[in-house]
């Protein structure tokens, strides 16, 4: 049996025990009609992903069956950020037939964009109920940086190219953030649009396990069935195989597993049975684990302490967080795995330092060279000589931070912009948390700490992690969600909206 069939079995038993063993606790957020119909897809999804003879077939099939839902579907962007995971993001290229070389690369993230959410963002913005644009700070840091981007993606001098590229990050970007802050109205909205975040995350944590335990990357070979390139080469740390899944890269994996974990400090209010609520936790935990990537590591441990301090009582609560780390930590160093485990931890590990030391350095040697570019940056950075020390066996120099690589690019300016769109999110998340506090609507409450703490979390861990693949996917989703919190959270915009639990 060929490779990718026998991945493929392999993937339909994990995903149907997942499916199995969520059922009870995510039908009590949302409605059992939609898990049967967000997992049917997943099925459809899964199944046509591995048994296509090449992706024209898959993106043919997947839109026929994805307009076909979507007419009914009332909550599109839940089951955007579902599907967002169920298939790697190998890409190729849109032939020109003969007009041009090529129109775009399309990929599994970009189709779910132009098939979900390119429709339902044109419907919106003819709605009358619809909140106009620029109703919050966050919306003008958004399209600023976005315009900023396209403006300097002409640089390069290829007026198709650089308009394709303009083209593709409001495609990538712009679709997700504003669908979620403009179709998201109502307590309903928010935690279907957390359970696709959270579904998603914990299918990846299952079989990062199973592609750890098993040293087998269990959608590999799926690309290669479909005529794709392969994304990934097998990588160790630890003496384990680093896990991707369908996200390609490992810390990738982990940053949206975190995220994920952000999405569930909130839904795991809603489940009532304890059991159900440690099972989600124990899984989201290993997930997180299996990565083996010391960021979504330190980003986990960020998450909750952020979380706890802005809990009405931040010190009894943290305390406790500690002591039971501690525990952890303790029985961790008992057992040979545990040390192994230890020994990637930053500051106390010492496994593969030169990481760590390569991410120092780049802050070091990139400095003169975003002070030469200072305003806007520049397109040939890559070629400046400080920073050829960082070119690694592979041939390239790796900009593991998302700030450097802003500022490089589109110099302080961009990167302005840029950290602006997150502080804007906090400042429009605190405003929303007060209001919640003052109608003493402590799920509304709740769920914006939840928020806050995804939010924190994610800029810190995009500091030593470049905007690749699922990532900045996954970070103008979510601010898009803390948007709509803010704006539905208004207190002229019915509050009592929050005040029914499902």
């Amino acid at each position: 049996m060929p490779e990718h069939l026998r991945a493929l079995v392999m993937v339909l038993a994990l995903g149907s025990v997942v499916w199995l063993l969520a059922r009870p606790a995510i039908t009590k957020v949302v409605s059992l009609e939609t898990f049967a119909r967000w997992r049917a897809l997943w099925y459809v999804t899964t199944l046509t992903w591995f048994l296509s003879p090449n992706f024209w077939v898959y993106v043919g099939i997947m839109t026929v069956v994805l307009i076909r839902v979507s007419r009914r579907e009332t909550q599109i962007f839940g089951l955007y950020l579902l599907l967002l995971v169920v298939a790697p993001a190998s890409s190729t290229q849109i032939p020109g037939f003969g007009l041009i070389n090529y129109f775009f690369e399309i990929n599994h993230y970009r189709f779910l964009a132009l098939v979900l959410l390119l429709p339902y963002a044109w419907q919106l913005s003819k709605r009358p109920e619809t909140i106009r644009f620029f109703r919050s700070p966050v919306d003008g840091f958004v399209v600023g940086y976005l315009v900023l981007n396209s403006l300097l993606a002409f640089r390069f001098g290829n007026f198709t190219s650089d308009a394709r590229s303009a083209l593709m990050m409001w495609i990538d970007f712009f679709l997700p953030y504003y669908v979620a802050s403009r179709s998201i109205r109502d307590a309903e909205g928010f935690r279907h649009a957390l359970v696709g975040l959270l579904l998603g995350g914990v299918l990846l944590s299952v079989m990062a396990v199973v592609e750890v335990l098993r040293s087998w990357k269990l959608y590999d070979a799926s690309a290669t069935a479909l005529g794709l390139n392969p994304f990934g080469i097998y990588k160790l740390r630890g003496g384990f195989i680093r896990p991707s899944v369908t996200v390609i890269e490992s810390i990738v994996l982990g940053y949206t597993i975190v995220v994920a974990t952000g999405a569930y400090l909130y839904l795991q209010s809603l489940v009532d049975k304890k059991a159900w609520r440690l099972v989600g936790w124990v899984v989201l935990a290993t997930g997180i684990l299996a990565s083996l990537s010391r960021g979504p590591w330190v980003g986990a441990g960020i998450l909750f302490v952020v979380f706890v301090l802005t809990s009405p009582r931040p010190l009894k609560r943290l305390t406790q967080t500690v002591l039971v780390s501690s525990c952890a930590f303790l029985v961790m160093s008992m057992t040979p795995s545990g040390q192994k485990i230890i020994d990637l931890l930053p500051l106390v590990g010492s496994a593969e330092q030169g990481n760590v030391d390569y991410r120092a350095d780049l802050l070091t040697v990139s400095r003169p060279v975003i002070e030469r570019n200072l305003l806007f940056g520049s397109t040939d950075f890559w070629d400046a000589p400080e920073l050829q020390v960082m070119r690694q066996g592979e041939g390239i120099i790796d900009i593991v931070n998302s700030y450097l690589g802003v500022a490089l690019q589109a110099g302080i300016v961009g990167l302005f912009l840029y950290t602006g769109m997150f502080v804007g999110a906090l400042v429009v998340l605190m405003r929303g948390m007060r209001w919640a506090r003052r109608a003493e609507n402590s799920d509304a409450l709740l769920l914006g700490r939840a928020l806050f703490a995804s939010v924190v979390t994610v800029m810190l861990m995009i500091f030593t992690l470049s905007s690749i693949l699922l990532v900045p996917t996954t970070y103008f989703a979510l601010l898009g969600i803390c948007c709509a919190y803010a704006l539905w959270m208004q207190p002229q915009r019915r509050p009592d909206l929050w005040a029914a639990r499902v």
